[in-house]
């Protein structure tokens, strides 16, 4: 059984089953609960009243049926984005909301998430030509839109781009700038003034070398 993961108001909410807790890593910054002790209903209900800050692992029996009962409490909402390299080996970044980000995109109606990253790659940037790579990872996070609780499974791909031309923000979408930066930069610049779910994507990519 594999474990889930799930970023609530930027913070991560694992699912992890009990026969695997001794492989579950805790630290200081982990708060555990139990299935036994709370539903996943009260566990959505009461995320704000964790300790701030703390990933929280929910033990229970069978991840995957807890993690499916997540998800009915839901809508499902897609996107789709990328990891952008130029031939300098420097990374695409845009600033949005305050934040440091990747470019994504909601995929449109009966469209390929693989044809929705470069799409909005392309718009959110302004670039001419995309280059797609590998799938990379799924993260998953939620938020309220409406009165609607949203539950958003972005896919993420490697993808290799020029950088001869200038980068165009997508201002209508709120970004603000539209950069290129060496891995330094990210580390230092990006890492400080993000959200967790894109670290962990940026840290899965480093991690391949």
């Amino acid at each position: 059984m594999k474990q889930h993961l799930v970023y609530i108001n930027d913070r991560p909410l694992r699912f992890a089953a009990f026969a695997e807790m001794e492989g579950v890593r805790v630290n200081k910054e982990g708060y555990v609960i139990s299935e036994s002790e709370f539903s996943i209903e009260e566990v959505v209900n009461g995320f704000t009243d964790y300790p701030f800050g703390q990933e929280v692992i929910y033990l229970c029996n069978d991840p995957d049926v807890s993690w499916k009962n997540f998800v009915s409490l839901f809508t499902l909402s897609v996107a789709a984005g990328g990891v952008v390299r130029n031939p300098e080996n420097n990374l695409l970044v845009i600033f949005r909301r305050g934040k440091w980000d990747l470019p994504k995109g909601k995929l449109d109606y009966d469209e390929t998430p693989e044809h929705a990253a470069v799409r909005e790659v392309k718009e959110e940037c302004g670039l001419e030509e995309v280059i797609l790579g590998v799938p990379l990872m799924n993260t998953f996070h939620t938020y309220t839109e409406k009165k609607k609780m949203i539950l958003k499974k972005t896919h993420w791909y490697t993808m290799t781009a020029d950088a001869s031309h200038d980068l165009v923000p997508q201002l209508e979408e709120d970004i603000e700038q539209a950069v290129w930066m060496s891995a330094e930069q990210v580390r230092a610049e990006v890492y400080a003034n993000t959200y967790r779910s894109v670290r962990a994507v940026l840290d899965e990519y480093f991690s391949r070398g």
